[in-house]
């Protein structure tokens, strides 16, 4: 009888961390399903918004932007009104049309907005869990997934909202240590749309004449 009890009373406190395991795995999953299909689409457009929150007098004071990406294979450029981004697989750049100038970035995966290159930062070094879900304007169904990063003096916790239905990311939010959230909301997104593949090759007549910082 004593044994019977010892290993119920385990089992009990196990379940937890056995929940928590299987919410983990479920929910790191997901993001690696959606980032497999993301990859698999032939071209992306999507319209959104990018707002950036911080600390002021008690408050939060909001700065919203509004811009366009662009993205085939892992080509992606995107539109906003201070500036532009564009990787052509290889290397990633700023562009400044207003000043036509363009600098070299060291790290296009901090700078793109590419649904897929958010997902693949997340893959490793986090962990993961399901965190509830709601009805998206469209009357689809959100399902978020919060992590927290192993090691971080930036980064608080990060929130990605999932179409459950067409696999593609809807919302994307940051919370850094220092109070400041930052969002990417999803406002349209067409997939397999032509695109011109010039719009990606930082060598084109278009970009004749700019600045090479």
């Amino acid at each position: 009888m004593r044994k019977f009890a010892d290993m119920k009373l385990f089992a009990l406190l196990l379940f937890p961390f056995l929940v928590q395991a299987q919410t983990h795995n479920t929910a790191k999953d997901l993001l690696n399903e959606v980032y497999e299909h993301t990859l698999a689409l032939e071209t992306q457009h999507i319209a959104f918004t990018n707002t950036i929150g911080a600390p002021s007098n008690g408050g939060m004071k909001e700065r919203s932007s509004m811009g366009e990406l662009f993205a085939m294979g892992e080509k992606v450029r995107v539109k906003t009104d201070a500036f532009e981004f564009l990787s052509d697989g290889s290397k990633a750049y700023l562009i400044y049309p207003e000043d036509e100038e363009i600098e070299t970035t060291a790290s296009d995966e901090e700078t793109s907005l590419s649904p897929a290159d958010i997902l693949k930062n997340y893959q490793s070094g986090y962990s993961y869990k399901m965190a509830g879900k709601t009805i998206g304007n469209n009357g689809t169904t959100i399902q978020y997934v919060a992590l927290r990063p192993v090691a971080s003096e930036e980064v608080k916790e990060i929130l990605i909202g999932i179409d459950v239905k067409s696999l593609l990311l809807e919302i994307y939010t940051q919370y850094g240590t220092n109070g400041v959230k930052t969002v990417f909301s999803v406002d349209s997104y067409e997939i397999n749309v032509p695109l011109d593949k010039e719009m990606f090759n930082i060598n084109s007549s278009e970009f004749e004449g700019f600045y090479r910082l």
